[in-house]
């Protein structure tokens, strides 16, 4: 996202490229500021997004009828 009237930051033509060649995301195990997970590992990514990892996880109906 921009703002308004100021040029994108992000090389497009690059993202375009890599999603073409499902060239792999740059991820680095050792070093801490990387990520908690391997993106370019599918059992990683599953368990990274499991309902115990969800930081907000949806409000049951319980709660929304409690809300109103």
């Amino acid at each position: 996202m921009t703002i308004s009237g100021q040029p994108s930051k992000t090389d497009w033509d690059r993202v375009r490229r890599d999603i073409a060649t499902d060239a792999p995301i740059p991820y680095d195990a050792n070093d801490p500021n990387d990520g908690p997970y391997d993106p370019n590992d599918d059992e990683a990514v599953a368990r990274f997004l499991t309902e115990k990892n969800r930081v907000n996880p949806f409000p049951t109906e319980k709660k929304i009828a409690k809300a109103s």
